[in-house]
C-alpha cells in the first residue's frame, strides 16, 4: 500500500478526517480494524496529535469509527455510518461504493421530495418561481455541460426547498446535492438524459408556478421514477457498460 501524504497545514483535522475516511470507504481499514496510534497518525500525517485527536472526534461522530479509551479506535460497520453525512456521501460518490446504499437513497427521496413539490406548489412566492425559472435557464444553457447542469439542477431543488418555507426540510439541501450529482454522473451516458431530466423540471416548475398541488406531485414522482429506472438499468447492466 502506498503510504499517505502528508497533509498540507490548513483545516488540517478536516483534512486527516478526509483522508482516513477514504482509506475506509476503499476498504483499505476494514470493519473492526484498529486505527494506529494517536502518535502513529501523528507522524504519518504530519500533524499535530491534538489535531489528530480531533480528527477522531468528528469521525466518532460521524459513525464510522469508536474510541475505546484505554482499548483503542476501531473502524465501525457500514450500517453504523452516518451515510447522509456530506463528506460520507461525497467519498462514496468519488470512490464508487454508492450501489451499496442508492436503493435507499432513491425511496427516501422518492417519499420526500414528492411532497417538496407539492408543498412549493402551495407556497412559492413570485421570488420563489424566479428562482426556478433561472435555474431552469441554466439547466437549458447546460445540456451539454454536465458539471454546469448539475449545477442548475442543485439550484433547482434548493429553490423548491427553500420555497416549502419549512425549515427542517431545508437543511436537507446538501445531502441531497451529493445524491443529484451522483445520479448525473452516474446517467450521463444515456443518449440524451439530460435534455429528457430538463423536460421533467420545466413541467415540475409550471405546476408549482401555477399552483398545481397534485400536478407539483405527480410530476416529481414522474422524474423520480425515471431516474430510478436509469440508475438501476446502469447498476444491474454487465460489467462493461459505463457506470459513471
Amino acid at each position: 500500500m502506498t503510504p499517505p501524504t502528508p497533509i498540507a497545514p490548513r483545516r488540517l483535522h478536516e483534512q486527516v478526517v478526509r483522508a482516513i475516511t477514504e482509506r475506509i470507504v476503499a476498504g483499505e481499514l476494514r470493519t473492526g480494524d484498529a486505527l494506529p496510534t494517536e502518535a502513529e497518525m501523528s507522524v504519518e500525517y504530519g500533524v499535530s496529535r491534538s489535531s489528530v485527536r480531533e480528527a477522531l472526534r468528528v469521525l466518532a461522530e460521524k459513525g464510522m469509527i469508536e474510541v475505546r479509551h484505554g482499548l483503542g479506535t476501531r473502524v465501525n460497520p457500514p450500517e453504523q455510518w452516518d451515510f447522509l453525512d456530506t463528506m460520507v456521501l461525497a467519498v462514496r460518490r468519488e470512490r464508487g461504493a454508492m450501489v451499496g446504499i442508492i436503493s435507499d437513497l432513491l425511496e427516501a427521496r422518492r417519499i420526500l421530495e414528492g411532497e417538496v413539490a407539492a408543498l412549493a406548489a402551495e407556497r412559492a412566492t413570485k421570488e420563489d418561481c424566479d428562482r426556478l425559472g433561472s435555474a431552469l435557464e441554466q439547466m437549458q444553457r447546460s445540456t451539454r455541460d454536465p458539471s454546469a447542469f448539475a449545477e442548475g439542477d442543485f439550484a433547482f431543488h434548493r429553490a423548491l426547498l427553500e420555497a416549502t418555507r419549512n425549515r427542517v426540510l431545508v437543511r436537507i439541501a446538501q445531502p441531497l446535492r451529493e445524491l443529484l450529482e451522483y445520479s448525473l454522473q452516474t446517467t450521463n451516458s444515456i443518449p440524451n438524459v439530460l435534455e429528457r431530466a430538463l423536460g421533467d423540471h420545466q413541467e415540475i416548475y409550471r405546476a408549482v408556478a401555477a399552483h398545481d398541488v397534485e400536478g407539483a406531485r405527480a410530476a416529481m414522482l414522474r422524474h423520480l421514477e425515471r431516474t430510478r429506472d436509469d440508475l438501476l438499468s446502469l447498476s444491474e447492466a454487465p460489467s462493461e457498460a459505463p457506470s459513471g
